[in-house]
C-alpha cells in the first residue's frame, strides 16, 4: 500500500494552502476531504467574496489574535499578507483588490474563484474527496489513517487541518479536535468566537437592521469586567451583532451568570454637549436632537416620551435619558451558538504545538494549523491570514 510523504485531513481553507505549498515544493501529498468538494466554508466567507487577508504588516497584524498573538508571530513573518497576495496573482492567478481597513478580496468578489483556483493549483489527482476520516494511528513511522467507509491513507506527515466547530454543515465539526485526542492531544473546550449574541428581543427585535456607530461595549460577567471592545454595533431580532459585538463574543462564558453588556451608544456625547444640544434647539423633538448622536429610531426607544420637546426636558430627564445612552445593559442569558459563529475559540493549545513550525510536541510528524489551533482572530481576513500563514509554516519545516 503506497505511503505519501504527507497526508493533510481536510480540504478547507488551511488544509487547500497547505495542499498549495506542498505541491508548489513538489512533495508527494494528499488532501483528505470529508465532503464531495473542498472548501465549503471558504464559500461563505466574506458574505460569499472571501476577505482572503488583510495587508498589514505581521508586527501589527499580530495584535489582532488576543492572547495568542505571540504565537501566530513566526507564522506571519514566515508567509506575510504581502506574500499571500503575491501567491494568488502571480501563482494562482487570481487578481486582489484592497478594500477597508487592508481587507483583501478577490477582483470577481467570488468566494468560489478563490476555491477553484486552489483546487486547480493542487491538482484532483492530489485530492481524495468523500474521505471522512474517523481513526487515525502511528505505528512504526507511519500514521494509519481510516475514514468511517474503512478506506485507508498511509502517510509519514499528518497535516490537521479540519476546522473548528463554527458552520457544521460545511464540515467543520469538530472532528478534527477528535483526531487530536486521538493523537495525545488535549483540547480547549471551543466556543463561538465572531458571533451574534442574543439578548433583549423585546428591545431589539423593532431596531432590527439599525447599525450604531462609535459605541464603546464592555463585558461583565459576575460583576468582574471580562472585555471590552468598540466599533459598531448592529440591532438583530433576537439581540446585538456587529464588529464590536462579534470581537467580544469571545469572552462570553459558556454558561453565563450574572453576565451582561454594558454600552456606551454615544462614546463622544457628555452631559456638557447634550445641554448644549436641548438649549440651542428648544423647540424640537429630544429625540430628534439626539439623532445627531444616535439613530432616530434607537433615540426614540431610549426616551420615555418620543413626542417631548426639548424646552420641556428637566435635567433630571437629561441625565435619566443620558445615562441610558451611555450605560445601556444588555443581559445575557445564553453563550453565542459556536455553531452559528464565524470562527471557533479553543482547539489544541498552544503550550502543545511548536509555534516556530505548528508542529506537535507530543507525537512527532504531526502538525497542526488553522482552526484546529487554539488561535482566533478579529474580523476583517485574520482567520483565513492565520490559515495561510500556519500552512506554509507547517510545509516548510516538513519538505526542510
Amino acid at each position: 500500500m503506497k505511503v505519501y510523504e504527507s497526508a493533510v485531513t481536510g480540504g478547507g481553507a488551511a488544509g487547500l494552502f497547505a495542499g498549495c505549498f506542498l505541491k508548489r515544493f513538489g512533495a508527494d501529498a494528499v488532501i483528505l476531504e470529508k465532503n464531495p468538494e473542498c472548501g465549503r466554508k471558504l464559500l461563505v466567507t466574506g458574505h460569499g467574496r472571501c476577505n482572503i487577508t488583510n495587508l498589514k504588516e505581521p508586527a501589527e497584524l499580530k495584535c489582532g489574535y488576543h492572547e495568542a498573538s505571540n504565537f501566530v508571530y513566526p507564522a506571519l513573518k514566515s508567509f506575510p499578507p504581502s506574500e499571500c497576495v503575491r501567491f494568488f496573482e502571480e501563482e494562482l492567478g487570481l487578481r486582489l483588490k484592497k478594500e477597508e481597513n487592508d481587507r483583501m478580496f478577490p477582483v470577481t468578489d467570488k468566494a468560489l474563484d478563490v476555491r477553484d483556483s486552489m483546487v486547480r493549483y493542487i491538482g484532483n489527482d492530489n485530492i481524495i474527496t468523500g474521505f471522512d476520516c474517523v481513526s487515525v494511528q502511528k505505528n512504526n513511522g507511519v500514521f494509519e489513517l481510516t475514514s468511517k467507509a474503512g478506506e485507508k491513507v498511509l502517510a509519514r506527515h499528518i497535516i490537521l487541518a479540519c476546522g473548528g466547530m463554527s458552520y457544521p454543515h460545511t464540515g467543520s465539526d469538530g472532528s478534527g479536535f477528535k483526531l487530536a485526542r486521538m493523537l495525545g492531544h488535549t483540547i480547549v473546550q471551543p466556543k463561538a468566537a465572531l458571533a451574534v449574541v442574543n439578548t433583549a428581543p423585546d428591545f431589539c427585535s423593532p431596531l432590527a437592521g439599525v447599525t450604531v456607530n462609535n459605541v464603546v461595549l464592555t463585558l461583565f460577567d459576575g460583576g468582574i469586567k471580562a472585555g471590552e471592545s468598540s466599533g459598531s454595533l448592529l440591532f438583530t431580532h433576537k439581540g446585538i451583532s456587529g464588529p464590536a459585538v462579534m470581537e467580544l463574543s469571545r469572552e462570553i462564558p459558556v454558561k453565563p451568570y450574572d453576565t451582561y453588556i454594558l454600552a456606551d451608544l454615544a462614546a463622544d456625547l457628555t452631559d456638557k454637549r447634550l445641554v448644549s444640544m436641548i438649549d440651542d434647539r428648544p423647540k424640537a423633538l429630544l429625540s430628534t436632537v439626539l439623532s445627531e448622536v444616535i439613530p432616530q429610531s434607537l433615540a426614540r426607544a431610549l426616551t420615555d416620551d418620543p413626542s417631548v420637546k426639548c424646552s420641556q426636558v428637566t435635567a433630571s430627564e437629561r441625565k435619566k435619558v443620558l445615562k441610558r445612552i451611555k450605560e445601556f445593559r444588555f443581559d445575557i442569558k445564553e453563550a453565542p451558538d459556536v455553531n452559528s459563529s464565524y470562527c471557533t475559540r479553543g482547539g489544541v493549545p498552544l503550550k502543545e504545538l511548536d509555534r516556530k513550525t505548528c508542529a506537535s510536541k507530543i507525537t512527532e510528524g504531526l502538525y497542526v494549523i488553522g482552526e484546529n489551533v487554539d488561535v482566533d482572530g478579529i474580523s476583517g481576513g485574520y482567520n483565513l491570514a492565520f490559515a495561510a500563514a500556519s500552512a506554509h509554516l507547517a510545509v516548510k519545516s516538513i519538505v526542510g
